[in-house]
């Protein structure tokens, strides 16, 4: 990310694009009529199982969504997973590199569309308009309650027998010109699992409100450490002394999470108030995390060295 954009430049609306019912429709006849294309697939589901069928996917849809991504960022939120990036992408000359949500199957239950939690979590805070063939009853409620929470959220709605249409887009180009950003920096998805073995932590109140943001308000990127500090809880020999299975729970808790570590050299309670909460690299180095990737392609990373450390020292 260019540190010289906007604010609102860095927290642009992103769009999620669905694929079945949305680019490729359930009902071929409609479909050829419509002016879709037919495409044979053969090969692998997202789950590794061997699947081949019919995809119909219109020309015009690339061109689309190309028109929304000079104003948001696309994401694809679908159970073809990173095959939309690879298979379905370069069908419709869209880039191979957009960002895939880890959706799961998706589907509807409990009145809510299961693959909202995912997006939600993944894009934070941003503006997001949404489209999928299937929404739950209870989605528009909290899409309307996430925008009231200054969070812009559109739910569009497509046919699954016509899929995507000229007027969705249009839906979409409206809502952007009504929508505003405030330029915050949107916050990654889980959140961030401090090191808890910095001295006298178990001292520091919760209600003194620690803000354990890693994200830079200036450059509008995510801080992660240059390389690990002197007792990161990575390096051999157990420099913070942990106790047995200690950093196995961290790490577990944090991809459970699909969320990351703050160094614990960086917490503001641990050895300097004016120093910022940034990625513990160890980590980072290690595990690729939907939080970590998230950030690497939404919004980038500004590496900061360890604190009080020689920025010459290995």
């Amino acid at each position: 990310m260019n540190p010289t954009r906007t604010a609102a430049d860095q927290a642009r609306p992103v769009v999620a694009i669905d694929v079945d019912g949305v680019l490729n429709p359930d009902h071929p006849p409609t479909a050829r009529h419509l002016g879709y294309h037919r495409h044979h697939y053969d090969g692998p589901d997202p789950t590794g199982r061997h699947v081949c069928g019919e995809v119909w996917l219109h020309p015009d849809h690339g061109t689309w969504l190309t028109e929304l991504a000079r104003r948001t960022d696309l994401v694809w939120c679908t159970s073809w997973g990173t095959i939309a990036a690879t298979w379905i992408a370069p069908r419709l000359g869209l880039p191979t590199d957009l960002p895939v949500i880890d959706t799961g199957p998706g589907g509807i239950r409990f009145g809510r569309q299961l693959k909202l939690a995912a997006l939600y979590r993944a894009i934070g805070e941003r503006p997001v308009a949404v489209l999928d063939d299937e929404f739950g009853g209870r989605d528009h409620a909290e899409a309307d309650d996430r925008t009231a929470r200054g969070s812009a959220t559109l739910l569009v709605p497509v046919n699954s027998v016509t899929g995507l249409q000229r007027e969705h887009i249009d839906q979409i180009t409206r809502w952007l010109d009504q929508t505003t950003t405030d330029g915050g920096l949107p916050q990654v998805p889980g959140g961030a699992l401090p090191c808890p073995t910095a001295p006298d932590e178990d001292d520091a109140s919760p209600d003194e409100g620690w803000d354990l943001s890693v994200g830079d308000p200036v450059l509008r990127k995510s801080r992660l450490l240059s390389r690990q500090c002197a007792t990161c809880i990575f390096r051999p020999g157990n420099p913070m002394h942990l106790a047995e299975g200690r950093l196995r729970d961290l790490v577990a808790e944090a991809r459970q999470n699909e969320s990351f570590v703050v160094c614990h050299d960086t917490l503001p309670y641990h050895r300097d108030a004016d120093v910022k909460p940034a990625i513990c690299r160890g980590f980072a180095d290690r595990y690729s995390t939907q939080a970590l990737q998230v950030i690497e392609r939404l919004f980038g990373f500004i590496e900061v060295d360890p604190p009080g450390e020689d920025p010459t020292s290995g």
